[in-house]
């Protein structure tokens, strides 16, 4: 961890991030946040919920696939190897969703999209909502990390940065649940612990653990510019191993096996 955190090609892409890089960060946030309560509201319980996944998610995703180009040197890079790596993170999602569809015993994941397509058990848009998740939480996490390390080691910059990302990440997911209930994206059956009757907490206590370790993982993808697609991969499987660790975790700790 330490070696890819103190990387000076790693440290060259986090000073690189500029106004520009946060301003496609919160427009592309905000669509999603946008489209996500116009799902959950005015289309609530209905089948066009899933229309309004779609279409923030190609927005967001088209404003991450661009950055690379429009902002070089800009921080528009970080913005794009974040999104191939969340883009394979979320592809390997899909055996974990199975898990928690085929799997779990208590707060068994339903998904109620209608006819969607499907990629195993999942709509086949999920890989793309982990990689937008992904950039829009661990964007903000190396951006506290910059600041945090002018201030004290690298160590300690990652360790705050890291527990503050991973309770956003954790409080953010809980309200995301209930918007995806509310649009008709998924549900969950009762569990031992849930939030309402809308959400089993290990979800978002599972968020919680898998964003503990982003910066490092984020640090080992960002630092690698001859093998750039290689590290993203690398980078992507890594986090996909976290977000199983955190979900089971989790479910041990709330529900037992």
């Amino acid at each position: 961890m330490v070696s890819a955190i103190e990387d000076s090609r790693f440290v060259r892409r986090i000073e690189e991030l500029t106004s520009a890089s946060d301003l496609a960060w919160f427009i592309a946030l905000n669509v999603g946040l946008g489209f996500t309560l116009v799902a959950a509201y005015p289309f609530a319980f209905t089948e066009s919920g899933k229309f309004w996944a779609y279409a923030g998610l190609f927005i967001r995703a088209g404003i991450y696939l661009t950055s690379g180009e429009r902002l070089r040197g800009r921080g528009g890079e970080t913005l794009f190897r974040l999104f191939t790596l969340g883009i394979v993170a979320g592809t390997c999602e899909l055996l974990i969703d199975w898990g928690l569809i085929h799997w779990v015993s208590h707060g068994r994941l339903i998904y109620t999209s209608g006819n969607d397509v499907v990629l195993l058990g999942s709509p086949v848009w999920m890989p793309l909502a982990w990689a937008c998740v992904i950039v829009e939480l661990g964007y903000p996490a190396l951006r506290l990390f910059s600041i945090f390390r002018k201030r004290m080691a690298p160590m300690a910059a990652t360790v705050i940065a890291s527990v503050i990302t991973a309770v956003g990440a954790g409080v953010t997911v809980g309200f995301y649940e209930y918007f995806a209930y509310r649009a008709q994206w998924w549900r969950y059956e009762p569990a031992d612990v849930m939030i309402g009757k809308f959400c089993a907490l290990y979800i978002p206590l599972g968020e919680f653990f898998m964003f503990l370790p982003i910066i490092p993982i984020a640090a080992g993808a960002l630092s690698d510019d001859e093998r750039p697609m290689t590290s993203s991969i690398r980078g992507g499987v890594l986090f996909a191993v976290a977000i199983a660790l955190g979900y089971g975790l989790a479910y041990f700790l709330l529900e037992g096996w």
